[in-house]
Parts: C-alpha cells; structure tokens; sequence
C-alpha cells in the first residue's frame, strides 16, 4: 500500500487543490468560531458530556435502543464487522434494484456502495458532493464537503464525461443538473440508504442532519429505509441529541443548524425501516482507556478545517474514508493491520485539532501516543531515523546543549536550507523552509501563553434585538425567511410547535411533518406562536413529541461546489413565518 507521504506528495503537485483548499478552510475556521459564540456559553461542554456519557455506557444504551426500535416496528441489526454488515444490507434490500443513497461515513468505511454495485444493485448517490467524487471514483476528500478539493471546471469535465455536457462551469448550473438528476432517480427507487448523526436510546429516535433535502426524500418517498451507523452513534435521550445538534453545524460548516434537522421515529405507513449498527473495530477502541474517547467523535470537521497538514496535502492523501486529524487517529485503530500506521506522523503536533474539536476530544494526544506504539512495533522508523532522534533528545536534554544546537540550526538555514527544497518547488510550496527567525528570550515566552477560555462574543457591529421574537426574526431573516402579513397564495400552510431565536430554525411535529407535500410545496409559510420561542436548540426538548419531528432552518442548500451557496436544492425557496398573535 502506498504510503502516506508518496500520496501527500502526489496531491502537493496538483497545485489547485491547495490554492482552492487554503482560503476555505481558513475562512470556515473562523466563521464557525464565531458562530459557536452565538450559542450558549457551555454548549461544547454539554456536547463533551453527552458524548462521554454514551461511550462511558454504550452497551447499556444499545440495549435500550433496541427495545425501543422494537416498540416502533424498526429492525435492529448488530454487525461485528464490515463484511457482516454488507452482507445485512444486501439482505435487508432482498429484490431492490435501485437503490438511492445519502451520505454515510460508516457506509464509506465498509465499501457498501461498492459492493453492492458488484452484486447487480444499481446505486445512485444522492449527496451533490458524493455525486461528483463517485464520478471521480478516488473517493470524498472531506468528511461534511466531499468534493472540495476539486474546483468547478473539473467538476463540468467529470459531469460531461457522463453524458452530461453543460454550456456553463457555473456552480449553480452544476449543482442543479446534479439535483434534477438526484430528484427523478427518486421517483422510480426500491430503497433508500441514509446514515445517521445519533440514535437516541431512550426513544427509539434518530437524528439526522442534512442541508439539501435528498435524505428528506429518502425517509419518505421508496418503500424500504436502511440506517446504517457506527456503534458508537447512541445517546442518552433527546437533551443528549439536542446537545450534539448545537454545535455540530457550527462546527461542522458554520451554520446556525443545517437546513433540515430530522428527527425519526416510526416509519410512514407502508415504509419497513431497519438499522444497522456496525462495530467493525469499535468495541476494541472502546477497551483501550488510551483511545476511547475518539468514541465521542460526531464527525464535524472542526479539526481536519483547522489542521495545517491537511490543508496542505487535502484529504486524499490520507488513503482512508476518515482523514485530516481524526482520520489519523481512528484509522490505525480501526484498521491496525491496513497499513495506516504512519498517518498518526501526518501532524505538526500544533495541537490546532484539539483546540477546534466541539466534544473535547484530546486527538493531539492520541496522536503521540498512536506514534509510540507504531515505533514499538517496528512498523515506522528504521534505524536511520532512530539514530537521527537519539543525536537530537542528547543535544536537547541540557539548556546549553539545546542552546548551541540552534544556533547550529539558524547557520545550517543561513547558509544552504534554502537551498533543500522539492524539485520543481513553487512558492506556495508548504514544504519549503521558512527564513530563519531571530532568537527569542524563553524567559519572554513563559507569560505569553493564550487565554483559551470560551466567552460568548457578538461582533462589535452587530446590535441583536431585546427579545426571543425578535431575534428569531432578524436570524431567520438572515436565512431568507419572509415574514409576510399573509401567507403567499400557492404556499403550504404548516402549523410549527415552536421556533428558536439564535438560529431562526421551526420546529414542526406531528402532522405537519409530511415530508412529500413540504418537498413538492412550490412555497411554505409556518405559524409560529410567539410564546414558543425559545432561545437556544436544547430548548426544544419539551417540544419535540414523541415521534416524528423536523426542525427547519431556511430553504434547502448546498455548497459543495467550491463552497459557493445555492439555495432551492430539492423543496421551495420560498419560506414564509406568520407570527400568529402578531406581535406589536
């Protein structure tokens, strides 16, 4: 298996991923800071607790979500490995042909939609993202943007060399070809494939987040929905959920919520639902008190975004469905005979990760001591390199020694480190050396150290409203919500349990979460009652009911073009909320 460094250095010679990669991470860097600072102040606290809760009793949570699965009529269906839960879904699919498929990670590490398109099965994907790299055929690049490393004229080549030759690059154009596609595979499919962000055991419930609307049809339209998700998914209850959904847009793509945030219970009448929770590796990860806590994990992003190694050679480099820092980490661990064991050695050990990750996770650590274990089975580091590291503890243990030899180091850089640079080296190039900086006083350094404590911030030029109503009608103005004194002719009319303030998203439950008739809606106007506004998303739980909900946060959108925004991917662009009493 080629290793990491032969692929990093492939992905560093194409030069536009980086310059396309660069200035979207580093925004996205910063504008999910700031959007993490609109939510509570303990919200990544609350999002650490939960998930330590479910990894600190996973097995006793995983009974419970099958009782209550049980209770709704869901299947429930445990695979010990990725073989077992291929051979589960193939099953559970019996004489489906067609078969649409929504983004799933855990389905990505166990190769399913390889697999079942050797067994005959026709498999669409229907993420605008997964579409495009599963034309490419080398796989997703990012766990939330999977086609960001490749920019919009590659993207209308690979759509053209499938038979679809557009006049435009425009991102807008692409995204909605793709769409269309997606919309009328859809109405002739035997079965839908979704994952899930976490499965709640005390209801028997899933939540599932998206922004485009395909999981939406996926849910409702084909006549069989299989859920397949990591062991480790499970929480608590919908407080639990509610936690995680806090911070896992903000830091996931920096949005409030995404635009749909679903919340299953029992299947439509005449859909069969079942789910598969794979463990494939997750209960020997579980074992290790090292390595458990990558459990918590929700797949956001935040540290790959973050990460400088990854920003530089881009998630293809990683040769796994996970890359960036987690990737690093769980990879080896998942697969500790799949030759991952030097992506724990892709880090600058800058401790970026830990610092971005909303559920506390300490990847730098895990990635040190992942280093450790490699070196002590041989399988990194030959004695060369042991050699070079045993010269470099022996200069560095005493201060006069570390003293001279960077002294040594900014001559060495001085006089020829310039000079060693990869061939054919540019000047954005992140493996040239940098100019050798003056000596600093370690004693000036002691005091310096960052104040990492979380406050919540506004900026200084936004002034929010004095109350929950009116925040929620500046928020989900700012998504592209009207709010008309009637509702537009053609719309849909929806009555909303409830609403939230600092991120303009209604909550709908019972009847009005008809997911056919809110998609094929050409405009949607919901009746928010004023006094069910709350302030935050963990303020929903008394309003969630007990079976299906659906949170909205403005229309349908993708960005995984470039990370340029379309709105109106699959149901209206058209949101209206009428406050009914009005306010004054």
């Amino acid at each position: 298996m080629t290793g990491f460094r032969d692929r990093a250095r492939r992905e560093i010679a194409e030069e536009h991923r980086s310059a396309a990669l660069l200035p979207i991470m580093r925004k996205l860097v910063a504008d999910s800071r700031a959007m993490l600072a609109r939510g509570p102040a303990d919200a990544r606290d609350r999002a650490a607790a939960a998930r330590a809760d479910a990894v600190d009793r996973l097995e006793e949570l995983q009974r419970r979500l099958r009782e209550q699965l049980a209770l709704r009529g869901v299947g429930y269906h445990r695979a010990a490995t990725a073989a077992e839960a291929v051979d589960i879904v193939r099953r559970l699919l019996g004489d489906a042909r067609r078969v649409a498929k929504s983004k799933s990670m855990v389905a990505e590490e166990i190769g399913l939609t390889h697999a079942l398109r050797e067994a005959g099965i026709d498999v669409l994907e229907t993420d605008i993202g997964e579409y495009i790299v599963d034309l490419e055929g080398r796989g997703p690049s990012h766990i939330t943007a999977p086609a960001v490393h490749l920019n919009r004229a590659r993207i209308r080549d690979l759509l053209a060399r499938a038979g679809a030759p557009l006049e435009t690059d425009d991102p807008v154009v692409l995204s909605q070809h793709i769409r269309d596609v997606v919309g009328r595979y859809f109405q002739d499919c035997d079965a839908a494939i979704t994952g899930a962000n976490t499965a709640i055991a005390s209801s028997g419930r899933f939540a599932i987040v998206e922004n485009e609307g395909n999981v939406a049809l996926g849910v409702s339209h084909p006549r069989k929905h299989i859920i397949v998700t990591g062991l480790e998914k499970v929480v608590a209850d919908e407080a639990g959920a509610l936690a995680i959904l806090q911070v896992l847009a903000p830091s996931a793509t920096a949005q409030p919520l995404t635009a749909f945030t679903h919340i299953l219970g029992s299947p439509p009448p005449g859909q069969e639902r079942h789910v598969v929770v794979v463990d494939n590796g997750r209960s020997r990860i579980l074992a290790d008190p090292r390595y458990r806590d990558v459990l918590r994990c929700i797949r956001c992003g935040a540290c790959m975004n973050a990460c400088p190694v990854y920003r530089a050679v881009s998630g293809l480099a990683y040769g796994s469905p996970y890359m960036g820092p987690i990737g690093a980490v769980i990879s080896p661990l998942l697969w500790p005979r799949g030759g991952q064991a030097d992506l724990p050695f892709a880090s600058t050990l800058c401790g970026a990760c830990t610092e971005a990750c909303p559920v506390g996770i300490p990847l730098h650590r895990m990635l040190l001591d992942l280093r450790a274990d490699a070196v002590e089975r041989g399988a990194v580091a030959g004695r060369a390199e042991r050699a070079a590291w045993k010269a470099w503890a022996a200069a560095f243990s005493l201060p006069t020694g570390a003293r001279a030899a960077a002294a040594m180091a900014r001559l060495g850089l001085r006089g020829g480190g310039r000079l060693v640079r990869p061939l054919a080296a540019r000047g954005a190039d992140p493996r040239l050396l940098p100019e050798p900086a003056e000596p600093h006083d370690p004693a000036l350094l002691a005091a310096a150290g960052p104040d990492r404590s979380e406050r919540p911030v506004i900026a200084p030029e936004e002034v929010l409203p004095p109350t929950p109503v009116e925040r929620f009608r500046l928020r989900a103005g700012q998504l592209g919500v009207g709010f008309p004194a009637a509702a537009p002719a053609s719309a849909l009319e929806l009555s909303a349990a409830a609403a939230v303030a600092s991120t303009g998203s209604v909550l709908l439950t019972g009847a009005p979460v008809d997911r056919r008739a809110l998609l094929a809606a050409p405009a949607v106007a919901l009746r928010v009652d004023p006094a069910t506004v709350v302030e935050y998303p963990a303020g929903l739980e008394p309003y969630l009911g007990a079976d299906d909900a659906l949170i909205l946060t403005g229309p349908s959108r993708t960005a995984d073009i470039e990370k340029v925004i379309v709105r109106g991917i699959h149901g209206s662009q058209e949101y209206a909320v009428l406050l009914e009493p009005p306010i004054a």
